[in-house]
């Protein structure tokens, strides 16, 4: 059959059943998302057999976090120039093979190495995969079902990645990358009968200007965030990448004005849903990646726990954050998405204030940490659906690609941000304080910390609100990225 052919007949077989491609899609994310802390408590492993110092060690980590969160602005443009299924197909070829060099490496820059590729694979999975689901469903009921689950995925891929990691290394660390090959190519080779090959969505190039200066933006801040903990958040090494990575952030945003094809077509600096959509979906993305990066130095640092219980005590939440995204998306038809985004936040901020006034080195964890924990993660998965369905709203064709990879990178750069905020509080207060002993000191940090994600929650509220005035379900967009025909809702 003709490359045509098996176009055509792969895009009726998605009509028919888009759920299916679904399927292979919510695998394929889970996967990629898993591989961030699949790997963590097979650190003294890697470092027993191939040699790591301690703070080359960090490198396993950092990698592929560097790649993955950098390059997915990037890989979304990528796919509305060279068609959707084409980049996903690559960026799970690359994945499934450096998986594979990760599990065969014998030396500590091989693995290294491979770890960067497998990232910048995991950077063209993540925002394509979304992009398909625009694509494979219409607008309604469907589709913010599949924007429920694809978050809850995404979600609890998260949390269990320390769990499914441990399971593996007690057998063999390498299984940590290995398992990805097969569960990879079975998704592979499904996909090239069953991911529609709809054709490239957009013309006139790829800015390279903006994307050299935008992705080594992304990649500095996301650096500086991973280094932070480990050199210390006011060491000169941490400042100074801060300031380079906000200055060429800046200078991103500038080109993207200006430039003939630019990364992130034009339009959508001119629809609210689009620009007060990213704020919210920043803002969750500060408090899913803070929140939990604080609450999980909580459960080891003050509590003792070890990586493997300390997931297993977060599981619940998890399991809340699931839950609510399914709840939240049965409820769009009575409850508009920016509700939803708002209640979610709303949720949140009470949540952490009873978190952060109930922990302590001595409290009873199941009420003090397990039910205000699950309480939040209610609130964060009512809002993570929320915030993608706003993001996309009315968004086809021409800048589906784009505006994913922009909602994607929009919550990784939130992330970052959460991080540094909420550990630099952690931090100030640790140090600061005058506690009693050491285990109180880190206590109270961290309750700092959790209160300043309530204050967070709190701030991201007013432009959800915003947005409120005037929402209203947009129409579907066709339009050519630099000549669109703005919607309604356009700010």
């Amino acid at each position: 059959m003709s490359e045509a052919g098996l176009g055509s007949a792969t895009t009726r077989q998605a009509e028919r059943d888009p759920w299916v491609v679904f399927s292979l899609l919510a695998v394929a994310q889970f996967m990629v998302v898993l591989d961030a802390g699949i790997v963590y408590v097979a650190l003294p492993s890697i470092m027993s057999d191939l040699g790591f110092s301690q703070t080359g060690l960090a490198w396993v980590m950092d990698a592929y976090m560097l790649a993955f969160g950098g390059f997915m602005l990037l890989a979304g443009r990528a796919a509305d120039l060279l068609g959707r299924r084409r980049v996903l197909i690559v960026g799970l070829v690359v994945f499934a093979v450096a998986s594979l060099a990760c599990g065969v490496a014998e030396e500590a820059w091989q693995l290294i190495a491979a770890r960067v590729v497998q990232g910048l694979g995991a950077a063209m999975v993540s925002p394509v995969a979304l992009a398909l689901i625009t694509d494979i469903f219409k607008e309604g009921p469907d589709r913010y079902k599949a924007f429920g689950l694809f978050g809850g995925v995404g979600g609890l891929a998260g949390a269990s990645g320390v769990l499914f990691g441990g399971l593996l290394t007690a057998v063999a660390w390498q299984l940590a990358f290995l398992i990805n090959v097969p569960i990879i190519i079975a998704v592979l080779i499904a996909g090239l009968r069953m991911v529609p090959n709809h054709r490239p969505t957009a013309t006139g190039g790829v800015d390279v200007v903006g994307a050299v200066v935008g992705t080594g933006g992304l990649c500095l801040l996301l650096y500086g965030v991973l280094r932070g903990g480990v050199e210390g958040w006011a060491s000169v090494t941490t400042l100074l990448t801060f300031v380079v990575a906000v200055l060429l952030l800046a200078a991103f945003v500038i080109r993207q004005l200006r430039a003939p094809a630019p990364l992130i077509p034009r339009m959508l600096f001119r629809l609210r849903n689009v620009v007060l959509g990213n704020l919210g979906n920043a803002t969750v993305g500060a408090l899913m990646f803070g929140v939990f990066y604080v609450v999980s130095l909580f459960l080891q640092q003050v509590r003792g726990f070890s990586p493997l219980q300390a997931a297993l005590l977060t599981a619940p939440i998890s399991l809340a954050l699931f839950l609510s995204s399914q709840v939240t998306i049965r409820m769009f038809g009575r409850l508009s998405p920016v509700d939803a985004l708002a209640g979610g936040l709303a949720i949140q901020a009470v949540a952490l204030g009873w978190w952060a006034a109930a922990i302590g080195p001595e409290s009873q964890v199941f009420v003090t940490f397990v039910l205000p924990g699950m309480l939040w993660g209610f609130g964060m998965g009512a809002a993570i659906v929320a915030a993608f369905v706003v993001c996309t709203s009315g968004l086809h064709g021409a800048v589906q690609g784009a505006a994913s990879g922009l909602v994607s990178t929009t919550l990784q750069v939130g992330g970052a941000a959460g991080v540094v905020v909420l550990s630099a509080v952690a931090h100030d207060v640790t140090t600061g304080g005058s506690a009693a002993s050491a285990l109180e000191a880190l206590a109270t940090g961290q309750s700092y910390a959790l209160w300043t994600a309530a204050a967070i929650a709190v701030i991201g509220l007013p432009f959800v609100l915003w947005l409120r005035t005037s929402w209203r379900p947009p129409a579907p967009h066709h339009a050519p990225a630099d000549e669109p025909r703005v919607p309604a809702e356009a700010a």
